[in-house]
């Protein structure tokens, strides 16, 4: 019974992309809810996903202003922009 719903559930593409898809934002929270940084916000505009992201390095809040199409690329570029590739001595 369960082997037929899951074979159900994975045959037609679209509905499984959309279930990858959404196991992956669930780890992707999970993995942002363990992180202790002082804090992210996003939303939705109606046109897109925005945030704001807090840099404990540089003691500073970045704002992405540009939409993201979902909640998983807005969350990547909030990690992004805080990582470690950001060089911290560079004068903004």
């Amino acid at each position: 019974m369960i082997d037929w719903l899951v074979n159900k559930l994975f045959w037609w593409a679209p509905l499984r992309n959309a279930l990858i898809a959404e196991v992956h934002m669930y780890d992707m929270i999970k993995e942002r809810l363990a992180d202790k940084t002082p804090g992210s916000a996003f939303w939705n505009d109606g046109d897109g996903w925005r945030s704001w992201t807090y840099s404990p390095e540089r003691n500073k809040y970045y704002f992405n202003d540009i939409p993201e199409k979902d909640l998983g690329e807005a969350m990547i570029y909030s990690f992004e922009s805080i990582g470690p590739e950001i060089d911290i001595t560079e004068e903004w």
